[in-house]
């Protein structure tokens, strides 16, 4: 009887715990740093999830005794039940994207000029997908820290110095980017002048609405694996005042979340909205929110892409790869219109 009571008491305790873990349909991302990914599917998909290797690694052959050094979520986050759990295996190498690849025209187009279809009598040539379109690439935060409340919304466009090492590291890549997609026929523009040049969001948002799309170039060295961030919905400022507020554009936003599937599907990442438009940053005065990644001021379709550190920190190949994706994402979006 005594035993029956103990494992009744057990059985108890088990299920609250999973009720508690689910709660709102929300499961806790367990940590499989360090497993084999054998051990880290087992673990994941105990808890209502699934896994997946990082599409940037070759995974094509036998992995399940090779051990995991990156996850994204994060251990302890939230989830919802479909969520994937992205690792990277230590051992596998990254899938090289050559420029030949990326600057690949679809079966549609002509592969030369010499075999290129007339059109008919009376049609206009076909235009390649690059032309009349003017890019922003926005390399992420500028060299000091500050609180810059813009008069016109009310929100803080102050900018920070971000992660050691980011500031040179995205502006190396925005370079990278910005010859890849010129040399296809894009016309491009960046947030700022250097590395080192400070630029507000406001400014950021301002030169970015002038051009027909926004890629805002991070990375995260909290062991974050990387996602693409498609943008809030609004932020209001000052909170004591509803009447001001910066609204997204429902055009505007859904056009961002298709720049981002876009973009997300050549450089391997998952798509996530930024929560941060209505949040208060760092240094940000009370009743100010911060407009973060400026993303709440953009005009046009805009993402901010986390980038891996391991993959763009003083690894220029690994710039060149990323800078490489994104011509291709963004060659993505635009052969879709």
């Amino acid at each position: 009887m005594l035993v029956a009571v103990i494992v009744a008491v057990f059985l108890i305790a088990v299920g609250l715990g999973v009720l508690l873990a689910t709660v709102g349909g929300r499961n806790e991302v367990p940590s499989v740093l360090g497993l084999s990914y054998k051990e880290a599917a087992g673990k994941v998909e105990s808890k209502g999830l699934s896994i997946e290797i990082d599409s940037l690694q070759d995974s094509s052959g036998d992995c399940s005794r090779l051990k995991v050094e990156e996850q994204d979520p994060k251990p302890g986050a939230g989830a919802d039940s479909d969520e994937v759990v992205t690792v990277r295996l230590k051992g596998l190498r990254d899938i090289p994207l050559t420029r030949e690849t990326n600057n690949s025209q679809p079966s549609s187009q002509p592969a030369a000029q010499g075999s290129q279809e007339q059109p008919e009598a009376g049609q206009p040539a076909a235009q390649p997908a690059t032309a009349g379109h003017t890019v922003c690439l926005d390399p992420g935060h500028s060299n000091r820290s500050g609180s810059e409340i813009d008069p016109s919304t009310g929100l803080n466009v102050g900018d920070n110095s971000g992660a050691s090492g980011e500031l040179q590291t995205m502006w190396d890549l925005a370079t990278k980017a910005k010859a890849r997609l010129e040399q296809a026929g894009y016309t491009v523009r960046l947030t700022k002048g250097g590395a080192n040049e400070y630029a507000s969001l406001r400014t950021r948002a301002d030169i970015g609405n002038t051009c027909n799309v926004v890629v805002r170039l991070h990375f995260d060295d909290t062991g974050f694996t990387g996602v693409m961030r498609a943008p809030v919905n609004a932020a209001r400022c000052p909170a004591s005042d509803p009447s001001r507020a910066t609204v997204i554009d429902t055009g505007v936003a859904n056009e961002s979340n298709r720049l981002a599937a876009d973009l997300a599907t050549s450089l391997g990442l998952s798509v996530r909205d930024d929560t941060g438009g209505s949040s208060q940053g760092n240094g940000t005065p009370p009743g100010h929110p911060t407009a973060l990644i400026g993303s709440v001021l953009s005009r046009v379709p805009v993402v901010c892409v986390e980038n891996r550190v391991s993959l763009v920190l003083n690894n220029p190949t690994g710039q060149d790869q990323v800078a490489d994706r994104l011509l291709q994402g963004i060659n993505s979006y635009f052969q879709g219109h």
